[in-house]
């Protein structure tokens, strides 16, 4: 079996849930004996270490560049990858790591990933949110099958698509533990004053990242916590002014790109992780801050509680006062904490990149 994944994630962002998705993907299929795996990457400056995957059975074509990830980059790798994929052959599953796919690639059948409706609900949060469900549409009409990464997600994706619920499938993400590093501790002491809230990854309005501000402002925890803002970029100039309005400008501390060691590191060191978004697809990141043994907030929409079960401490994104109340208590009772952390540890032992690989290469040759 030959199976083609494209560059588009990658040309997008560096890190994130669907970036390493796709790479945990790829790492699977390495270890399979009658599968032969093609890896368009094309320019690229991902954290995710493609080309140690690289064996006679994977190749992965990759290079670095000046371009950052973005709309430019996105189209020099399109044009790159179409060039490329008349030579590849006929392939036997082609998988988009987006919400497009590459018209010159041959392939017998087309399988495609549905993360989230985001832009779907939120689409004045989104530059280009039109153009993206436009995509999905034409990419889901013509896909054989449509793996959707937990029942939540799937509900949304019949809710806006008209998709055949016959050829959606559920397929969680996995989990693998993340790294530790003594480097990475020392570089966090190095930044850090006292214990901290942590917040990991992008900051989209649906995000509630302002909530969180407020939630902590109001709660007066910035008198003995700092918050801890991983991934995401740099805050931006409306973040930073909220921030100052609020008097937290002292306790923020941004560390806008970050490695799994980092991370890692900063999970496990956490008094406390918290997720406040208004929706998620699948919610990754409250699962590593379980599996690394820090209590998770989470709010409690979409598929987070189903993907986190009973785990967190969950409160109303859309009640300011329940989110300040729970993040107090999620902070301040300690036998609470303690069994918040004993769950979580089991949730997360649910989830493994083994099952995912194992469910998606299922999917694969039923296609065919």
């Amino acid at each position: 079996m030959r199976i083609l994944y494209d560059h588009q994630v990658f040309s997008l962002q560096d890190a994130g849930g669907a970036s390493r998705y796709f790479y945990e993907l790829v790492r699977h299929l390495t270890t399979a004996p009658d599968v032969q795996t093609e890896v368009f990457l094309g320019m690229n400056s991902t954290v995710y270490p493609f080309r140690e995957l690289s064996s006679p059975n994977t190749r992965v074509t990759s290079f670095g560049g000046r371009l950052r990830p973005g709309g430019q980059r996105y189209v020099v790798n399109e044009v790159l990858g179409n060039s490329i994929a008349p030579f590849l052959g006929r392939m036997d599953v082609y998988h988009p790591t987006h919400c497009r796919s590459m018209p010159l690639v041959r392939a017998r059948r087309v399988v495609a990933t549905h993360h989230d409706c985001t832009q779907e609900r939120y689409p004045k949060e989104f530059r280009h949110a039109d153009e993206v469900v436009r995509a999905k549409r034409t990419l889901y009409a013509c896909a054989d099958a449509i793996i959707c990464v937990s029942e939540s997600c799937r509900k949304d994706l019949l809710e806006f698509y008209a998709v055949d619920p016959a050829k959606t499938c559920v397929i969680h993400h996995g989990l693998r533990q993340l790294p530790r590093c003594l480097a990475a501790a020392a570089m966090l002491r190095e930044k850090l004053r006292r214990d901290y809230v942590l917040y990991v990854g992008s900051r989209a309005p649906y995000e509630n990242f302002n909530g969180l501000l407020k939630a902590f402002r109001e709660t007066g925890l910035q008198e003995s916590l700092d918050l801890l803002v991983l991934g995401g970029g740099a805050l931006t100039p409306e973040e930073a002014a909220l921030a100052a309005e609020l008097e937290l400008h002292e306790n923020i501390i941004s560390i806008p790109r970050v490695s799994d060691e980092l991370l890692g590191e900063a999970y496990a060191a956490a008094r406390l992780f918290v997720c406040p978004s208004l929706w998620e697809g699948f919610g990754l990141s409250p699962l590593e801050a379980m599996d690394a043994g820090c209590p998770v907030l989470a709010s409690n929409t979409s598929s987070i509680p189903e993907v986190c079960q009973d785990a967190p401490f969950y409160f109303d994104p859309k009640d300011q006062a329940s989110f300040a109340s729970a993040l107090l208590h999620a902070v301040n009772d300690e036998e609470a904490r303690r069994e918040a952390v004993a769950r979580g540890r089991k949730v997360a032992a649910q989830y493994t990149w083994k099952r995912c690989g194992e469910e998606t290469l299922e999917l694969y040759r039923e296609c065919l």
